[in-house]
Formats: structure tokens, sequence, C-alpha cells
């Protein structure tokens, strides 16, 4: 039987239906190189769709070589689950480059920008390779393959440290039938909402101008430096796609975009497809034309050095990551005629750095690697052995087949192992219908955060509507990797990486997130009679106040930015409201907002402009 030398390595990135790993190839010479492998995740290992739809990504990608998309080199079952075999890109994708962006500290009243050339360049590439899948023919009946990508979105745009821009994940493709196993039914919506155009999230068919669309939203992300289509829940995301409605113009964001780049970016967002570019290379000749008139000397090389900038502690961690793997002793070796389910095991590194854009918790003592065939298909574990278990378990065997040969006893080995084997199968079997269940239904997880309150995305989904959730909370998580995004204004983002295949974190997960602010403490002094609830913000801040606690004190609010104060009465009806803007004030000096029951106005003292007030 053919070996198959593919070592999986860390998760890198997850969705809904697969995961992506950090792999290892070695070859029969022993030359390794670094691989990307997507592998269906172990609960949808069994979906007949699920993988019927990877064959027909592996198939479509397999067809597309071109530099500006990630080369497919195969497709196998690794551990039970249908895989494929990547290109490895050194490089981090578009999204995480935004986040590292907005992240970064500025002075006051400055914002951090990607410059408009490097936008206009990242799009012109990426447009380039789209339009070669566009216009791909089949090599046997020169057919057009009609490949219509369907998920264009930043995260499916990788950028290698060395500014080269390719297009990954051809998963929910649109091609012709007699090239793919699967049909998309009519009607049935597949992809981002976000990211979706008015024909595509309405289940009309698909063309190359619904990529066009999906490609100019990005564009318009990428200089606004912030989403285009949000909403607190996705049935207002898809009416906001559904109607194209645009938040307002480019300028509003960026004052330093010009109107012929937000002219061109527009084109590319009409509602009415026939108004949009052409085509892919229509597209990318009017960025190129732009940039030869605006940005002529711009190239990769500009590209690479602005992501290296903004994205260096990631790249050293992934680059000591990668020594990690190529440099390893403690890889499996398969000796010749040996199967392949032994070839393929886990390789596991520690992925608790600190710096990681996806940080991983920490455990309380190593793990070793489980080759029980009934666990085959979890993810990868969070720790590797050390070399002096592996070592020690090598010389054990070498000591029991030399040993010196013993006075004979009754032979009841097979007896024995027999007994063995059994309990080990029942154990097994109870241990894996647990594993799978759990997998199925996922987990709440308590997480703890400071500050708190805060907003929290789950896998890029905004979680339950975007409200503010109070320490310590409470989540529901998806079966498998799960990204969690907590955030609260005037503060960098923090993300946690739970996987629930790993079942509950053993102590409870906690955030502390890093102010990235000025700040403008608010005290509020309630003059009333009765118990009463005060929420800045939508639920930014929420005490309760009464005559007994009628002071409450916010630090954190952001200097210079508008808020405004509900105030709630017993029957949960506001009973005063204003509108107030702090400025940077000292903790003992902060501005003091008045206020009593209903019908009351709020009285300020100390510098701060009003607004309206009722």
């Amino acid at each position: 039987m053919t070996v198959k030398p593919y070592i999986l390595g860390q998760v890198v990135a997850r969705g809904g239906m697969a995961e992506v790993y950090r792999g290892l190839h070695v070859g029969q010479d022993g030359f390794r190189r670094l691989v990307a492998i997507k592998r269906i995740l172990p609960h949808h290992a069994q979906n007949t769709e699920f993988t019927e739809m990877f064959k027909d990504e592996a198939h479509i990608g397999q067809r597309l070589q071109h530099a500006n998309i990630v080369k497919v080199e195969g497709f196998d079952i690794i551990q039970g689950s249908p895989s494929i075999i990547m290109e490895f890109i050194d490089g981090s994708d578009l999204r995480a480059v935004l986040s590292a962006i907005e992240s970064k500290k500025t002075a006051p009243g400055k914002r951090n920008s990607m410059p408009s050339g490097l936008c206009a360049y990242i799009i012109a590439e990426a447009a380039r390779g789209l339009h070669y899948a566009h216009t791909r023919y089949d090599d046997l009946t020169n057919k057009p393959l009609n490949i219509v990508h369907r998920d264009i979105s930043p995260q499916n745009l990788l950028i290698s440290w060395e500014g080269e821009v390719k297009i990954t994940d051809f998963g929910i493709a649109a091609a012709d039938r007699d090239f793919k196993q699967t049909e998309t039914k009519a009607g049935i919506v597949k992809g981002k909402y976000s990211y979706m155009s008015p024909e595509q999230i309405s289940g009309k068919k698909c063309d190359p101008k619904t990529d066009i669309f999906a490609l100019s939203v990005v564009m318009w992300e990428m200089l606004a430096l912030r989403r285009l289509f949000t909403a607190d829940n996705e049935i207002e995301v898809i009416e906001l796609v559904r109607n194209c409605r645009i938040p307002g113009r480019l300028k509003d964001f960026n004052p330093n975009v010009s109107d012929e780049l937000e002219s061109l970016v527009m084109r590319g967002l009409h509602k009415d497809p026939r108004k949009r570019y052409e085509s892919m290379e229509a597209l990318e000749k009017t960025l190129r034309a732009y940039l030869s008139k605006n940005n002529p000397t711009i190239s990769g090389a500009d590209l690479s050095s602005f992501v290296k900038d903004y994205l260096s502690d990631k790249r050293e961690l992934a680059q000591e990551e990668m020594r990690k793997i190529l440099t390893s002793t403690q890889l499996p070796v398969a000796s010749p005629g040996s199967s392949s389910a032994s070839k393929v095991r886990e390789f596991a590194f520690d992925d608790t750095h600190e710096g990681s854009s996806l940080k991983l918790g920490k455990t309380s003592g190593p793990k070793t690697i489980n080759n029980n065939p009934m666990s085959q298909g979890r993810s990868i574990q969070s720790h590797r052995p050390g070399p002096q278990h592996a070592a020690q378990g090598y010389r054990t065997q070498i000591t029991r087949s030399t040993s010196v040969m013993p006075r004979k006893k009754p032979n009841n080995a097979p007896f024995y192992v027999a007994i063995a084997l059994l309990i080990a199968g029942i154990a097994g079997g109870v241990a894996f219908k647990n594993y799978n269940n759990a997998a199925k239904q996922g987990l709440m997880l308590t997480l703890r955060t400071m500050p708190s309150p805060v907003q929290i995305e789950i896998n890029d989904r905004t979680y339950d509507g975007g409200k503010y959730f109070t320490s310590p909370l409470k989540l529901k998580l998806d079966p498998g990797l799960n990204i969690i995004e907590i955030s609260r204004p005037g503060y960098l983002k923090g993300e946690l990486l739970i996987n629930t295949d790993e079942g509950m974190p053993k102590r409870t997960p906690s955030v502390r997130l890093k102010p990235s602010a000025v700040f403008a403490p608010v005290r509020l002094n309630y003059k009333g009679s009765d118990t009463v609830i005060a929420v800045i913000n939508d639920g930014f801040f929420r005490a309760s106040m009464s005559p007994q606690q009628s002071i409450e004190q916010v630090n954190d609010i952001t200097s210079n930015t508008p808020s405004k104060l509900l105030v709630f009465g017993k029957d949960r009806k506001v009973i005063v409201s204003c509108q107030f803007t702090p400025t940077a004030t000292t903790g003992s000096r902060p501005l003091i907002i008045k206020f009593g029951d209903a019908g009351s106005t709020c009285e300020f003292s100390s510098p701060q402009r009003t607004g309206g007030q009722r």
C-alpha cells in the first residue's frame, strides 16, 4: 500500500466545514517541505454531501495553475477525514492585516489606514487571478469551466511576507455541471452574507460579476477600515446587501480617498450587474491605469514591507513554529510497506506563545499523541511529548525482544490479550460515543474579561446581536475550533481560541484587554427617590442606582466620543435621557452628570460639550 507522508501540525484556521493545518510532507529521501492541509471536521467526515463538495474543491483547484491562486496538490484521506493538500503560503490573510492596522495605537485624533496605492495593488492582483479562473478552459474537451468563486472575502485573500497576493478556498465555487460532482440547488445560498452580491443573496444564478461585486466590497472595506454591510443580525445584513445600501461616501470614513478612486470602487458595487465592470480583466486594467498615474512605482516589495511592519510579531512566531516542524527529530517513521494509517499521525506543537493572533489556552501538562484508531480525527494536542519519553519507549521494546529466555510456563497470553482487547474496545467505544456527542453539541463556555462588559464575535459572527455582556459570561460554542473575539470601545481587541473537541477547559479562560485610547471619566449623581437603571451607550455601562447607591463612576469612556445616558424606571420605560461628549479629565475631576426621577433633566458640571436632552 502506498505510504502517504503527510504529518499534521498546528491548526491555523477553522471554518464551519473544515480546518486548515500547517503540515509537513516528508519525501522518501527524507526531504521535508511545508504544506497546508485542509481537512473536513471529524463530525462532518461521514457527510456525503460535504465530502463531494470537498472533492469538487480539489478538482477545481488542481486545474487552476496561476501565480495569484493557491496551488492544490492533491486530495487524500488523512486520519479518516477527506483532506486537500495545498501549497503553503508563508504569510497572513487580509483579514488579519486589516485587524492589525485597526488595532495599532495612534496619536489622539489620528487613525491608521492602508495606503490607497496598496489597496488598489492588492485588488488588481486578486482580479488577475480571478479573471484566469473565470476564463479557464478544460484541457481535454476545450470547453469553458465557467468557474465563479462566490466566496471572495478578506479571509480568502492571502498575502505572503514577500508581497504576493493569492486567492484560496474555491470550496463553493460554481462551475460547469459536467466538471463537478455536486450542484447547488436553485434558491440555495452559500457563502458569507456580508460579501455576497444582491443577486447571489437572492438565490439567483451567479456569474463572474458576482465576484466583481465581492472584490469591490473588500476594497471598500480596506479603504474605509470598517465593514461595509454590518448589522445586529443576519436578517438585517441580508436586507442591506439585497438593496445594496452603502452607509456613506468613502471620504466620510477616509478623507485621503480621491474622487477618482471612490468612483472606481463604486462602479464595482453597482446593484445592477450590467453596470459593473464587464470582467475581472476590465477591473484589473482600470486599477493598473490608476496606479500608473498615481503610484507608478508601487510593487509587491512595498506590500511586503507594509505587512511585515504591521504583523512583525505574528511573522516571528510563525517562523519559529516552522523551524520546529522542519528540524524536529520526533517525526513518526513508517517502515517500508506500512499502511497509510500508521504513517499519518498527529504532530503537536506548543501554541501558547505570546503575540500570536490566535492564542490557545495553556494546559497543565504535556499531552502524548493518541494512536488509538477509535479516536482518529481529533484535533491536534496542545503539547508534544518530550524526546526522553519516546526514547524510553523504544529502549523498552528492544529490551523485551532481546531478554534472556525465561523458563517455560503455560501460555495464557492469547486469553489475556482477548480480555484486554474486549475491555479496551468497550472503553474506546464509550469514549468515542462521548466524544462524538460533545463534538455535535459544542459546549457552554464560561469566560472572564477585564474590563467588563464587552461585545463578542465567534468565528466572525456577531454574538447575540452585538449585546454587551458582563463578566463572567457564558457562551455557546460550535463544535470544533472556535475563534472568539472580545471587544470594548477604547481597547484593543482580544482573541481566544477554544477547541470543543478537547472538552471543557480545566480553568476558566480570562482575557484582559489593553487600553488604546484617551479616556474621560464620567460620574453619575442620582438625586431621585426610587431605584432606577442607568445605561450609557447601549450597555457599555449599566448600573442600578438608588438613594442609598446614588453615585457611580465610569472611568473608560473614550474622550471626545458623543455618548448617551438613558435612565429607566421601575416599568422599564425611559424617564431621563441626555447626550454628552466628555473631554479628557482626571479621575478626581470627572464630568459630573446629575439627574433625578421622571421629568428631570441632566445637569452637567466640569468642562464638557452637551447635546440634546429630554
